[in-house]
């Protein structure tokens, strides 16, 4: 509870300067709130871009006030929305896909309450809810492409590629799936034989596994390493570069995030959480949130990319440059295909509760 009340103040003093810049609506700013669903929003990957795509409003002007929270269990997940809405809060985002069952429950008790779910999707989306999805096998199948092509530029007897996964959960396989297809993809059409490992943390939330993990991969032969997994993902990146490998970023452009290991990242996979957020947040500024509505964040839109090559962009030859821009052309007009299937979505059942009582 601390720390709820700590990110509150930080939250209204935002407010605070967005209103000298921007003039409140005639019934105030709306509220807003974001909750992570059991991490923290300083991981310098998913979350923390979720909460940037708030704080670029706030900071730009836009007539908001925020309040951003870290329920450090899914048990207080219903117990916190349902508390935000007694409060009056206009719209509120979660953030993970652990957050979608208890915004199915509380958005169905506060039918006159917007809720969006970041990562979080349904079969039968509530009507004052919105979906916010994003189609990562699209950026991780050019990325794969890329860590099998460098891999094979700077260990020609035996290039091996690697993931380090956070949890085994559809939103990481997603990734998983499309950079091993993009690896296989380029031992397809280069004649190569580029290893691709991989294996799960267990947590989102784990540096050190992460390293342990990222460690094994390396003894095995790893050359480039793909952390998928927050925190963990990123204790991934460290051992790559503890190790003089190199590495592939993820969610945000990690070379902007991870200043220690940044001179290793070759590229990160973009999932525009950030962009996502605007774009909600600013539909429900002007009165048109569409709720029981699906986002998908994909090429065509630029919901996903590729982040820029940075500190390597002179050392990617520029024949490999062009073929990662064409695989991207070819999954957009659908003559090359990323290999995911995403699993049928189940709608979570709704319990029958009393509303909680609104707390600070």
């Amino acid at each position: 509870m601390k720390k709820f009340v700590m990110l509150l103040g930080l939250a209204a003093g935002l407010a605070v300067a967005a209103s000298a810049q921007y003039p409140a609506r005639r019934s105030g700013p709306m509220r807003v709130a974001m909750l992570a669903d059991g991490g923290t929003f300083a991981d310098s990957s998913f979350s923390q871009n979720s909460r940037e795509g708030l704080e670029e409003m706030l900071y730009s002007g836009a007539p908001i006030f925020v309040q951003f929270a870290e329920p450090l269990s899914p048990l207080n997940f219903e117990r916190q929305l349902a508390a935000l809405a007694e409060r009056d809060y206009r719209l509120i985002l979660g953030v993970g896909y652990r957050m979608a069952p208890a915004i199915a429950a509380v958005a169905a008790d506060y039918p006159r309450t917007l809720f969006a779910c970041i990562d979080g999707d349904y079969e039968d989306i509530p009507h004052n809810v919105q979906a916010l999805t994003f189609q990562v096998d699209e950026c991780a199948f050019p990325a794969g492409y890329l860590a099998a092509a460098w891999a094979d530029l700077q260990d020609p007897k035996d290039p091996a590629v690697a993931w380090v996964g956070g949890l085994d959960v559809e939103s990481v396989n997603q990734f998983v799936v499309g950079f091993r297809n993009g690896a296989e993809h380029f031992n397809k059409v280069k004649s190569k034989q580029v290893r691709v490992l991989g294996d799960y943390v267990g947590s989102f939330d784990d540096f050190a596994g992460g390293q342990q993990v990222a460690g094994q991969l390396l003894d095995a032969g790893a050359d480039v390493i793909f952390g998928v997994g927050s925190i963990s993902g990123n204790g991934g990146i460290a051992a790559a570069k503890e190790r003089g490998k190199w590495a592939i970023g993820v969610d945000t452009d990690q070379h902007n995030t991870l200043l220690e290991q940044q001179d290793v990242i070759l590229t990160s996979c973009l999932k525009r959480m950030d962009r996502a957020v605007v774009q909600t947040v600013t539909a429900a500024l002007d009165n048109q949130f569409w709720g029981g509505t699906r986002y998908v964040g994909n090429l065509a839109n630029h919901g996903v990319g590729l982040a820029p090559y940075h500190d390597f962009a002179d050392q990617i030859p520029e024949r490999l440059q062009k073929e990662i821009v064409d695989i991207q052309r070819r999954i957009l007009d659908g003559t090359v295909s990323t290999g995911w299937e995403a699993k049928p979505i189940a709608t979570p059942k709704k319990k029958a509760k009393a509303k909680a009582p609104a707390q600070d």
